[in-house]
């Protein structure tokens, strides 16, 4: 009688673990998120012209804020991290592990005035951009850049729309 009573003890404390576990995920899903949703990836468009393009001696990162609770921004650092990206004439999309603190970081605001995106540039071989662009899981933010971003340089986009 022991031994059952100790393993129906078991028992039962597994099952309201378990009962905890899926709760809390389930309730995770339940909760909707507001605003313009979740970053699934960051592209860059580098201007199609002679020297437009970057090599491994230049950086672009990213600032993202825009979150309603917690941390109101995210930041990507490098993100291209040394891979041969930003050649003229080409859009470059950076998703998963690459976007670092930015992965799945949720906009929550829903209105562009309180969008705001910064990119970043370090390093010897200049890059100019014609536009960035935060796409999350429903809709796009493009954000024109247009300039030549050369040394250590950041840039706030101020002319952005929504597609999607």
């Amino acid at each position: 009688i022991e031994y059952i009573s100790y393993t129906n003890m078991i028992l039962t404390t597994l099952a309201i673990t378990s009962l905890g576990l899926i709760s809390s995920v389930v309730g995770k899903n339940l909760v909707k998120d507001t605003g313009y949703g979740r970053v699934q990836s960051i592209d860059f468009m580098t201007s199609d012209c002679k020297d437009c393009g970057m090599t491994l001696l230049g950086q672009v990162s990213v600032k993202i804020c825009g979150a309603l609770e917690g941390e109101p921004c995210c930041a990507v650092v490098n993100i291209a991290g040394f891979d041969q990206s930003f050649h003229e004439g080409s859009v470059d999309s950076f998703g998963g592990a690459k976007l670092q603190e930015c992965q799945n970081f949720n906009i929550g605001i829903n209105s562009l005035e309180s969008f705001d995106v910064t990119v970043y540039h370090q390093g010897m071989d200049d890059v100019r951009l014609d536009w960035v662009q935060v796409v999350t899981e429903s809709l796009a933010i493009k954000c024109s850049i247009g300039i030549l971003m050369e040394d250590t340089t950041s840039f706030k986009p101020t002319d952005c729309d929504i597609r999607g």
